[in-house]
């Protein structure tokens, strides 16, 4: 695995930067699936965050899967 230069403390301060806003996700499911939503961060918690769609659906990432590259964001 590739190390990175960012931590996790960054990472959650980033995202805490993001919460309601309007973002495009792009999550890597792996097996060159990947899934592309829209939609705004609506809830932080010490190991994960929430993402709503467009669709309502409410989802849940960890903020490891930001530093790996699993998730990218994109305003």
């Amino acid at each position: 695995m590739r190390q990175r230069s960012i931590g996790i403390d960054d990472v959650k301060r980033k995202i805490a930067d993001l919460k309601g806003k309007s973002l495009s996700v792009s999550v890597n499911k792996g097996r060159k699936k990947i899934l592309h939503m829209s939609g705004e961060i609506i809830d932080l918690f010490p190991s994960v965050f929430t993402f709503r769609d467009a669709a309502g659906d409410i989802v849940s990432f960890s903020y490891s899967d930001v530093i790996c590259g699993d998730i990218c964001f994109s305003c």
